[in-house]
């Protein structure tokens, strides 16, 4: 595989973890709050519980999915980040050179 195909994958992984994270930020900070709060219509009766849930989905779980999915934003970001090393490397001369040539090389 050449490096720009796996640059294209990472990028697309770190695109789907990250709509992930923003999701589950989103039910996390509105529809389930720590401490309570939040919607009513959220809550579901379990019997003598009230079990705090959201599409099905309870808030402990939403929370493990937040933090699963942003372990792995994290592990891809160094990937990336790790992929352009050459570009770092080079960017001084990209922000000083007045020719283009310069930043293309990767």
């Amino acid at each position: 595989m050449r490096k720009r195909q796996i640059n294209a994958i990472i990028d697309l992984a770190l695109l789907a973890s990250f709509s992930v994270i923003a999701l589950s930020s989103i039910v996390l900070f509105f529809f389930l709050p720590s401490g309570g709060g939040g919607w009513s219509f959220v809550h579901a009766g379990t019997g003598a519980t009230n079990l705090r849930v959201f599409l099905g989905v309870t808030r402990g779980q939403w929370v493990d999915l937040h933090n699963i999915t942003g372990l792995l934003f994290m592990v891809l970001m160094v990937t990336h980040i790790a992929l352009h090393v050459p570009y770092y490397r080079n960017i001084r001369s990209c922000l000083s050179s007045t020719e283009k040539e310069a930043c293309n090389r990767e």
